[in-house]
């Protein structure tokens, strides 16, 4: 099985907006989450703003921002990008996430299902309704074919 750190960008979430209003500014190590040791940072402008990510050595695993504003009640997040199968995937609108290695891979999220479609150098029918480790299954599958053909 490939790496996925979806799942630590998405508990990542939580915390950004869990800390949004009271996270000191500035970058700061969080020691003790459930993820191990990550790195904080946090910012304000008109709205605030925060930025958490966590790293293994000198590799991003996952970024999430969340933002508010003194009208908001909920803080909005999203998942800024996070490593699997080897590549990291951007996030892009409407819960898609692109990577580029030996090709162009994108997953999309199918909300409220579970299950997601993979699309490899604008190919929609590669993969659909497959849960996320297979879907990345397949990627670095694909991505190691594409390198050893050199």
């Amino acid at each position: 099985m490939t790496d996925n750190n979806f799942d630590l960008a998405a508990a990542l979430l939580s915390d950004a907006a869990d800390l949004i209003g009271h996270a000191p500014k500035g970058t700061h190590t969080v020691d003790i989450h459930a993820y191990g040791a990550l790195q904080l940072v946090a910012s304000t402008d008109s709205t605030r703003r925060i930025v958490l990510w966590t790293a293994d050595n000198d590799r991003v695993l996952a970024a999430v921002e969340a933002t508010t504003d003194p009208d908001a009640e909920q803080p909005t997040t999203r998942i800024i990008a996070f490593r699997a199968a080897g590549l990291m995937f951007a996030g892009r609108a409407d819960h898609t996430f692109a990577a580029h290695g030996r090709h162009t891979y994108v997953l999309a999220a199918n909300v409220g299902a579970d299950t997601w479609q993979v699309t490899i150098d604008a190919d929609t029918t590669t993969l659909t309704d497959t849960d996320l480790d297979t879907a990345l299954s397949l990627i670095e599958r694909f991505e190691l074919a594409a390198y050893a053909a050199g």
